[in-house]
């Protein structure tokens, strides 16, 4: 249902109006730099302001919720640097205005909420939801004879979650009723369509802080308001229409699992790194169990179908005994498949289920020599074109292929396997469902007739037209020991993954532990498949997709790394654009949980600095000293580089700030998860006391 996102910025009709203005007397389009110009001018004149802010994004904001309502237009839609125009029901507004005619105002508001699309596509902020936010928090308030802006930010907050509306109310009267504490506040309250129509007489406010709808509005469009649709996928009077997925905000069993929910959402691969014995490979079986559909699930419950153990092995030098190899020899020549690339096969056949594989002591023999096309095959990763119509399809990511499609091909000659629906051998011209029954030797018609494979899926051929790429269904977890029994990690590899530390934690967590390896109902799968899906490959992606706060982005990113990279100047450990695309889609996968945007990205370089960061950083106390010459110039007086990114760090609230829980088992695990999971200032402090102890620091104990 994709994300919903709302104006949070100036709600301020003294910012606003001129903002309007500007364009009402221009008449034409108007390009950024001149709007802000003459709106800088109006609100020095207007004594709002005494002297040119500099953060020129301030000034683009105050014309977001305008262009919300559909008064302002942009002429090359969804690009935030457009010129932009009033349009002709903007002029009516601002006249309507200037002479204090609010039934026209009001008039305007409702053609707006009965015509504009507020969830998908809009000109004032970069949602793609199927929720209309201000018809539903009109309709809250008019259905429960007003609300607060908190009573609004729970109920958007349950709809973006899967709830039903109707029930959604119902439980919220009844938690009034109770004086109890509305919990899982999942969506921001700070809404700003809500101050707006409140100043322009659309709501009214009692000293208690419930705003309702209007008399005078009520009694004019009681029954337009009662059909206002709350969502844009379906124009009609019903209160909700009921769906599979769900937005990614966390719930409370989820909360536990942010850090690395939150990296697999950035990046299909990552690396839980720490001592034996702290759960590593079993949080990936966690995952697989609490994800996996009633079709995929073994009868036994030990090993659900959407998840695959790897164990790597010492002598492993190369790719073949994870990627398969060609041989001519013995009595079955041809391509020898892998579990691996049968996995990979597999978990295409599924591809709304989230797949698992497990590389078990990933270092234990040299990541680089058998890992390196796979290595290589993720940063291939990007969104297709369709090819009917040729525009991206956001809803599916492809890679360049690991397997060739000619020894797929070649399948149809290595056995003679026959279909057994039909009882004659598999056409040479295979289908992709064909392939996968081959390769797992589902040949009875019972078990065929088990296989829950979409028909749109199955009867594709992309395995013998394009080969085996890597499905984006797919996540890659390597766990791994850094003792003197394994292999060191190249940069190249900790460069391409997320690296999460599993270290310590309180002994007394382990029980109750074996309960998560359970397969979940139906309801609780939906959640979790969700909260593995990866929307962004590139950080142009995140920055069309949140227009809204583009131009924070491309300014506020990139100068966190430059910071960061003048601390490293001169090491080998310096970041590049890989890191910076990997931090802004961080970003915008917080953004899409309704974070706001200063959070966002002070978690997301918290983030990056554990994962990404420190995991390549070592070396002795001569490679991080600072020469005087260096301190002088850029006017620092740290000791070392260590110092340094600790100043540079963020400083981070208190972990579960979005959701209030008075449950202590949550409580419980979130403590748990602050053991596991120290911030990159407590991470770098601890780098620097092995550098004052040893002389020589690294990231790894």
């Amino acid at each position: 249902m994709g994300k919903l996102i709302v104006p949070r910025h100036t709600a301020d009709l003294e910012y606003i109006i001129p903002a309007v203005e500007v364009y009402f007397e221009a008449n034409d389009w108007v390009s950024t730099s001149n709007y802000k110009e003459h709106l800088v001018t109006k609100l020095i004149k207007n004594k709002k302001e005494s002297e040119r802010k500099s953060d020129d994004t301030h000034y683009t904001k105050c014309s977001e919720i305008p262009r919300y309502f559909g008064w302002l237009e942009r002429k090359d839609k969804g690009k935030v640097t457009s010129d932009i125009r009033i349009t002709e029901k903007g002029k009516k507004f601002y006249l309507a205005f200037k002479e204090e005619k609010y039934e026209t105002i009001h008039s305007l508001i409702m053609d707006s909420l009965e015509n504009v699309v507020f969830g998908r596509n809009n000109e004032g902020c970069g949602s793609d939801s199927d929720y209309e936010a201000p018809n539903i928090v009109i309709l809250s308030a008019l259905l429960l004879d007003g609300i607060t802006n908190k009573d609004a930010a729970y109920i958007l907050g349950e709809c973006v979650t899967g709830k039903d509306l109707a029930n959604t109310l119902l439980k919220l009267k009844y938690i009034r009723e109770e004086k109890r504490k509305a919990q899982n506040l999942t969506f921001t309250s700070d809404i700003k369509f809500i101050p707006f129509l409140k100043r322009l007489n659309f709501f009214s406010e009692d000293n208690n802080g419930l705003f309702s709808i209007n008399n005078n509005v009520l009694e004019k469009y009681r029954e337009r308001l009662l059909k206002l649709h709350v969502t844009n996928s379906e124009k009609s009077d019903k209160a909700f229409l009921p769906v599979k997925k769900i937005n990614t905000n966390y719930s409370d069993d989820m909360n536990i699992y942010i850090p690395i929910l939150t990296a697999i959402q950035t990046k299909p691969f990552l690396l839980l790194a720490g001592i034996s014995g702290t759960g590593k490979s079993r949080i990936v079986r966690e995952f697989a169990f609490k994800s996996c559909p009633e079709y995929l699930q073994d009868k036994d419950g030990t090993t659900p179908g959407n998840y695959c153990m790897i164990e790597v092995k010492p002598n492993w030098h190369d790719s073949t005994e994870l990627l398969g190899y060609y041989s001519r020899l013995g009595s079955n020549p041809g391509y020898q498949f892998t579990k691996f690339v049968k996995f990979l096969v597999k978990a295409k056949m599924y591809p709304d289920v989230p797949f698992f594989v497990c590389l078990d002591e990933m270092n234990l023999a040299p990541v680089e020599q058998y890992f390196a096309e796979i290595l290589s095959i993720l940063e291939t990763r990007k969104h297709p074109k369709n090819g009917e119509t040729g525009e991206v399809d956001m809803n599916m990511v492809k890679t360049e292929p690991i397997i060739d499609a000619r020894y797929f091909r070649e399948l149809s000659e290595m056995s003679n396997t026959k279909n057994a629906q039909t009882e004659e051998p598999f056409s040479s011209n295979l289908t992709d469902r064909d392939i996968y029954l081959k390769l797992f030797e589902i040949n009875t018609k019972e078990a065929i007739e088990k296989e829950q494979i979409a028909e749109e899926v199955g009867n594709r051929y992309e395995l013998t037209t394009e080969g085996l790429t890597l499905p984006d269904n797919v996540v890659i977890i390597g766990t791994v020991n850094m003792d003197d029994t394994t292999h060191q990690f190249s940069r190249k590899v900790i460069d391409r993954a997320m690296t999460i530390e599993m270290n310590g934690g309180n002994l007394r967590n382990m029980f109750g532990g074996s309960k998560n390896l359970e397969y979940l109902p139906d309801e609780e799968q939906d959640k979790w498949q969700y909260a593995f899906t990866r929307r962004y490959v590139t950080a142009d992606e995140v920055i069309d997709t949140h227009s809204d706060v583009a131009e924070e982005l491309v300014e506020k990113l990139p100068a966190q790394l430059e910071e960061i990279n003048k601390a490293l100047i001169g090491t080998p450990f310096e970041v590049s654009y890989r890191v910076l695309n990997e931090l802004t889609i961080m970003v915008g996968v917080m953004l899409d949980e309704g974070k706001e945007l200063d959070d966002a990205i002070a978690q997301s370089v918290n983030n990056i600095l554990l994962m990404k960061i420190l995991p390549r950083i070592e070396g002795d106390a001569e490679m991080f000293a600072l020469s005087r010459e260096y301190k002088a110039k850029v006017g620092v007086t740290y000791d070392n580089r260590l110092e340094w990114l600790k100043d540079i760090a963020p400083d981070l609230k208190e972990p579960l700030t979005d959701t209030e829980s008075d449950n202590d088992d949550t409580d419980e695990k979130a403590e748990a998860v602050k053991e596991h999971q120290p911030t990159a200032k407590e991470k770098i402090q601890e780098m620097i006391d092995r550098l004052n102890n040893q002389e020589f620091s690294r990231f790894w104990p």
